[in-house]
């Protein structure tokens, strides 16, 4: 019997199996763990009489097939290993690849993550409070020593103040897009776009999810828009998962798809109109600070950094918040806008 499904990378599960299949697939992980060199298709067959040596051979084949492609799926690198004249042929787990480095942080570093930590789980509504405090309970578990963080440093976890688009019920959402993102299951939303100011009925593919500025941001794929769009979840009004065929994905996410690259994504960059040329002055001494969120900018030299915008309320909304620290120079459309922005406040 050839190798088929040779692993690629991890995967989360989209499948829910039997609970007999479900303890077949866990004594198949126990037992491949447990081997100590490859193990052949015979060998398995005699571990497993009951569900792999039963009846016609090429069904037994295809039953062992699906129970590996399901534990590949739930990310446990199961590979083939062709034999020769120094290695036994046979399927494995490749341990390397099933388990993470142990982490280690300093003091310091201890003492940082779980002020930052602290500051978020103070939040009643945070989505994964208690996920939360279970990893700080296993960080402190392990650590010799933790030192007091530096006085300097406050962290605190600010949210905005409109509790009709927050609270319970986004808290709720983040839990139901997480299952449906585990299970690719597409989602059904109406949503209250910032941009429009309209509420607006949308079918998305879930890809990830966000915690950027204390909101949460849904990335997936918009079926109205025919691409890639990202949601403020505390924007959402109402949502429901797609239940039929509860065991079988809708979807899958492609490849070349980077939830990083949305993670650094800045206000302006959303992609909400035609690329507009937008030149800003930032303050000497802010430039250190704000060099990351300018990294696709170009400099003019000096002080002065040429943007392309595609969100030009965005970008506005960024400069205010920046106070004095960042001009707009150019075009007069957006200075425009910043000065309408401005004047209810003068």
């Amino acid at each position: 019997m050839g190798p088929a499904g040779q692993l690629t990378g991890f995967q989360p599960s989209h499948k829910l199996p039997s609970v007999n299949r479900t303890e077949r697939l866990l004594d198949l992980i126990t037992y491949l763990l447990n081997a100590r060199e490859p193990v052949s298709w015979q060998e398995i067959k005699n571990h497993f009489p009951e569900d792999y040596a039963q009846g016609v051979e090429e069904s037994n084949q295809r039953k062992f097939e699906r129970d590996k492609a399901e534990l590949i799926s739930l990310g446990i690198p199961i590979d083939y290993q062709s034999g020769s004249e120094t290695k036994k042929e046979g399927y494995l787990v490749r341990k390397d690849k099933l388990f993470l480095p142990e982490l280690e942080f300093s003091p310091r570093e201890s003492s940082l993550l779980m002020l930052a930590a602290g500051a978020v789980r103070e939040n009643e509504n945070f989505p994964y409070r208690d996920q939360l405090e279970s990893a700080l309970t296993k960080i402190i578990s392990i650590q010799n020593q933790i030192t007091h963080p530096p006085e300097e440093v406050t962290i605190s976890y600010i949210t905005d103040d409109g509790q009709e688009e927050g609270g319970e019920a986004s808290t709720q959402f983040i839990h139901e897009l997480q299952d449906a993102l585990d299970r690719r299951k597409y989602v059904e939303i109406c949503y209250h776009a910032f941009s429009t100011g309209k509420v607006t009925k949308r079918r998305v593919d879930p890809y990830g999810l966000i915690f950027k500025r204390g909101k949460w941001t849904l990335v997936g794929w918009d079926h109205l828009r025919k691409d890639i769009r990202s949601f403020v979840v505390r924007r959402i009004k109402s949502l429901t998962v797609n239940s039929r065929r509860p065991g079988t994905p809708d979807y899958e996410i492609p490849d070349d798809f980077s939830l990083r690259f949305y993670q650094r994504q800045q206000p302006w960059e959303l992609d909400l109109h035609p690329p507009l040329s937008v030149t800003l002055r930032i303050a000497p001494h802010r430039i250190p600070e704000l060099a990351p969120q300018l990294r696709d900018s170009e400099n003019l030299g000096g002080d002065c950094y040429r943007l392309t915008v595609t969100n030009r309320s965005g970008l506005v909304t960024w400069v205010l918040s920046q106070k004095s620290d960042v001009q707009i120079l150019e075009p007069q459309e957006v200075q425009q806008e910043l000065a309408e922005r401005l004047s209810p406040l003068l």
